[in-house]
């Protein structure tokens, strides 16, 4: 289960760093609208997006689209609260009954009344198990949802009730800290029309049409690997709304996308690795909450990766600090751990507060090849060439880039046979739920600002374990952080969690990522989040 932050009306308003916009000067001087007098912001991305229907969303990508075109209860800008579709809403005493009033004003673009029971269809929707929504698991909250996700209960008997239009009541399974922060960021929980779903059937949000929209924008085209947006209308709030138009293209390659932010074509690009150094004091940067990993299959058909010495060589003999430089000219921060660094602990930062023992960052070939030669024995080898692992990754060059940097020091140091299997993002998230994979890239940005949802992944029940790894102990310490009051004690729990998964080789902690970015310098009002949405321009604004 999951996710993050107390009752009323503002979560602490964590790293939601405001972008002034002092970018790099560019070539063409008609940027954001040119001579038409819009205002116009373009960016791109270099991960497209999956799905446009925001109960099917699966990654950030997803995320960030549905984040401008839908409202969900509350909004969730850079770690603030504040009113979505409900105006103001309640919280019973022992935390587990969230009673939300609904704007009457809050419309769907066509002019139709937002009402509770499109909450509850939604909902509904999502842990419906006919849906096969990929990620289900993030309403286990709600009461009844863990079941109805099974099948095991009807969908009907989730927790979340309409009143009446207007009044919508929602059951937790256990009290929840940070459930507002959650719904808020979380795409799942936005509302869906059910005639508009019934109308178009499997072809629901197949393209831009076939959808209506409950956000500050709509989106009027979805084409060409380019997403259109402007502004909603009928959206309650659309007085703080101030640009004219978004446009999202998809960009694969970064120097690409760069290129294009010089010559005018974009107002925002994020800044390569091998390019940092040359805008050093013209860009600037955020910890985007992006942990990488290699997920290792523990339960699959590659008896090596089954083998917890095994996974420890592979661990040891990985010289964080020098990927880090090979493969992201040194500008990320390399990384032990599993948790991202900088979410909230208890009184200063998680990273701050842990004593996690982990792998040395520059590796250590020795003690690798400790637990290789009793991988061998145990696997029954005479020889490390008798192991072959294939790295599954994405098709981009970075990606190809972060599997040859580890395929060059496993052979080297341990002399296993290593290949590199390369598909597209689409087919990588595929095979993380299929288990169609020896070693497959990955990567985790919180939902919410707690280490749970980092380290859920490795609970023996959740939907998102792509390792296939299972441990008695993990289940019954996350377990009972759920329930355990005591903020100190709990983050010990977890704290715990993250030292049992670090000493059996669950995974290949990479590092975490900094963005490095460039803004035209008439972009005002960006936020960056670490937390579901990274790059938030809901209420940004160009001056003109």
């Amino acid at each position: 289960m999951k996710k993050r932050i107390v009752a009323v009306l503002m979560t602490v308003a964590m790293a939601a760093s405001l972008l002034a916009g002092c970018g790099v000067p560019k070539s063409n001087d008609k940027s954001s609208g040119g001579d038409s007098g819009e205002k116009v912001f373009r960016y791109s991305t270099n991960t497209e997006a999956t799905t446009l229907d925001p109960t099917k969303a699966n990654c950030v990508p997803d995320n960030e689209i549905q984040h401008a075109v839908t409202e969900g209860l509350v909004r969730n800008t850079g770690g603030e609260i504040t009113p979505g579709v409900a105006k103001d809403w309640t919280v019973s005493d022992d935390g587990l009954v969230y009673t939300f009033n609904l704007n009457p004003d809050a419309k769907w673009s066509d002019g139709e009344q937002i009402k509770a029971q499109d909450f509850v269809y939604s909902w509904q929707r999502l842990m419906n198990p006919e849906t096969a929504a990929p990620y289900a698991f993030i309403g286990e909250y709600v009461k009844n949802g863990l079941e109805v996700e099974k099948g095991e209960k009807d969908p009907t008997e989730l927790g979340i009730v309409a009143k009446d239009d207007t009044t919508l009541e929602v059951t937790l399974v256990h009290p929840t800290s940070y459930f507002l922060s959650l719904i808020g960021a979380s795409a799942q929980f936005a509302p869906v029309r059910q005639d508009i779903v019934e109308k178009y059937g499997a072809d629901f949000a197949a393209d831009a049409e076939k959808n209506v929209y409950s956000g500050p924008y709509i989106l009027t085209s979805a084409k060409n690997q380019k997403w259109i947006f402007e502004p909603n209308e009928n959206y309650w709030d659309k007085e703080n709304i101030h640009l004219d138009r978004v446009e999202l293209s998809y960009v694969q390659n970064t120097e690409t996308a760069l290129a294009m932010y010089e010559s005018g074509d974009l107002d925002y690009a994020k800044v390569p690795s091998a390019a940092v150094e040359k805008y050093e004091g013209k860009d600037q940067t955020y910890r985007d909450g992006s942990v990488d990993y290699y997920y290792f299959n523990c339960n699959g058909e590659n008896a090596a990766m089954k083998n917890k010495n095994f996974r420890l060589a592979l661990n040891y003999a990985f010289n964080r600090n020098a990927n880090n430089k090979l493969v992201n000219m040194g500008v990320h921060a390399p990384s032990n751990s599993v948790v991202f660094s900088g979410l909230k602990g208890v009184e200063t930062t998680y990273g701050e507060e842990s004593n996690l023992k982990s792998y040395p960052l520059d590796g250590d070939e020795a003690k690798a090849k400790e637990y290789l030669n009793a991988a061998l024995k145990e696997l029954g080898l005479s020889s490390a060439s008798d192991i072959t692992v294939t790295i599954t990754t994405s098709d981009n060059d970075s990606s190809k880039k972060q599997a040859e940097a580890c395929q060059e020091m496993w052979k080297k140091s341990l002399g296993i046979n290593v290949e590199i299997n390369q598909i597209t993002y689409a087919e990588v998230l595929k095979r993380h739920q299929s288990g169609e994979f020896d070693i497959i890239w990955g990567g985790w940005v919180s939902d919410y600002d707690d280490p749970y949802s980092y380290l859920e992944l490795y609970k023996s029940d959740c939907a998102y374990n792509y390792t296939r790894y299972s441990n008695p102990e993990v289940d019954k310490l996350l377990n009972a952080t759920q329930t355990e009051t005591d903020a100190a004690k709990r983050m010990e729990m977890l704290h715990q969690v993250e030292q049992i998964v670090i000493d059996d080789g669950v995974m290949l902690p990479q590092g975490e990522r900094n963005v490095h970015y460039l803004v035209d310098k008439d972009v005002k009002g960006l936020v960056n989040y670490y937390c579901g949405v990274n790059l938030d321009w809901i209420y940004a604004d160009v001056e003109q």
